[in-house]
């Protein structure tokens, strides 16, 4: 009982260190311009593998696991578990300057080893890939509200799968296949969290930019093009600021 009270107490401070080591790099400005930093990788004791990554296909417990000795078993065994930090961290160019945070990560089997693994932000012959963050400061914004969004967007998909399908070959919900991509939303604070990384998706702003130019004349032929506002221009980002109070808050669309 003793040796399992110790081990809940170095999980609790580890988790402490981690939350702090997450919250200043979501804190962190970088330079102008800067895309990327390199930083010093932590050194967590226990070891990184044993927290389980927040991902969504990582926090659903297996149904009928809860009787397991182990509490790592009860969640899904085909989830790798993150072995260290990459310490190369990218800085998003959007406004906030979220920061794009990678992990070396081991097959679970691996993982519940006895065995330590190195922990120096260097890649090694038993890492299955890497897998990707977002860590973010809302200035304005709470992520609480993104979290409760992806909780209803669980419960959407569970009513999509759980409706009962029609008779005939030619339902449409089956043929459609409907869902919603799902993320995790971890919230350290109330402004800053750890969201996990989507793959293959663009931003709004991108897409604007590829078809919509709003630096030339309405009635140009040339409205539509690759060429966007240069939003690191201050005075241009605070008019553009004020058209969106003045839209949104406001609703004075002449105005704006």
């Amino acid at each position: 009982q003793k040796q399992g009270n110790d081990l809940m107490r170095g999980m609790l401070d580890a988790s402490k260190h981690l939350f702090n080591f997450l919250i200043t790099l979501a804190r962190f400005n970088a330079k102008e311009n800067h895309t990327s930093v390199r930083m010093k990788v932590p050194i967590f004791e226990p070891e990184l593998k044993n927290f389980i990554p927040p991902i969504q296909a990582a926090l659903s417990v297996t149904p009928g696991a809860l009787s397991r000795s182990s509490s790592r078993d009860v969640f899904p065994p085909f989830v790798p578990r993150m072995r260290t930090f990459n310490p190369e961290l990218k800085i998003m160019q959007s406004k906030a300057k979220p920061r794009k945070l990678s992990a070396f990560v081991v097959p679970s089997t691996v993982a519940q080893r006895e065995t330590s693994l190195p922990s120096n932000g260097v890649p090694i012959s038993q890492d299955s890939g890497e897998m990707h963050f977002l860590v973010k400061q809302e200035a304005k914004g709470d992520l609480r509200k993104d979290s409760r969004v992806q909780d209803l967007n669980n419960v959407i998909n569970r009513l999509f799968v759980g409706r009962k399908a029609s008779s005939g070959p030619n339902n449409r919900r089956q043929r459609m296949r409907l869902k919603l991509r799902t993320f995790s939303v971890v919230c350290l604070t109330e402004d800053c969290g750890i969201l996990e990384w989507v793959p293959n998706t663009e931003s709004f702003r991108s897409l604007v930019g590829r078809t919509y130019n709003p630096q030339v004349p309405s009635d140009s032929i040339h409205r539509r093009g690759t060429r966007l506002s240069n939003f690191n221009d201050a005075n241009l980002r605070n008019a553009f600021q004020r058209c969106q109070e003045l839209f949104f808050v406001k609703k004075n669309l002449k105005l704006a």
